[in-house]
């Protein structure tokens, strides 16, 4: 028998089987999408508290970003307004060691900066003394 025709089933099969690779493809993608946002507002905070990082002379508690930075532009300065950064800095016990007739003491002071307890970074000072 020679068939010369498409038939309904097989018409039906190849439209699910297309419509499942577009489902598919469309969910990747939405997924892109939304690690691609979180990877910027990551980015972007991260940068917020690495400027309070270097800038930072023991100050503890809320630090308000638009305080600490002056940009002329108004959007940047309305942008920065709403963004607090809490420090807490906290002096761990000291490392001691003693070799041969030299005594060395490593102290370490911890800060934390965070932002709305959503993002947070711990940074380490250690001081060598003599």
């Amino acid at each position: 028998m020679n068939k010369q025709a498409i038939s309904l089933v097989e018409v039906l099969v190849a439209v699910m089987l297309i419509s499942v690779v577009i489902v598919s493809l469309l969910q990747i993608k939405e997924n892109n999408l939304t690690l691609l946002d979180k990877l910027t507002v990551s980015s972007k905070l991260n940068s917020y508290i690495s400027i309070i990082a270097l800038k930072n002379d023991n100050k503890e508690g809320m630090i308000y970003l638009d305080q600490e930075l002056y940009f002329k532009d108004d959007d940047i300065r309305k942008s920065l307004k709403d963004i607090k950064i809490e420090v807490k800095n906290e002096i761990l016990s000291p490392l001691k060691f003693e070799v041969e007739k030299y005594k060395i003491q490593i102290d370490i002071k911890q800060t934390v900066l965070s932002i709305d307890d959503t993002f947070k970074k711990q940074f380490y000072t250690f001081t060598i003394v003599n």
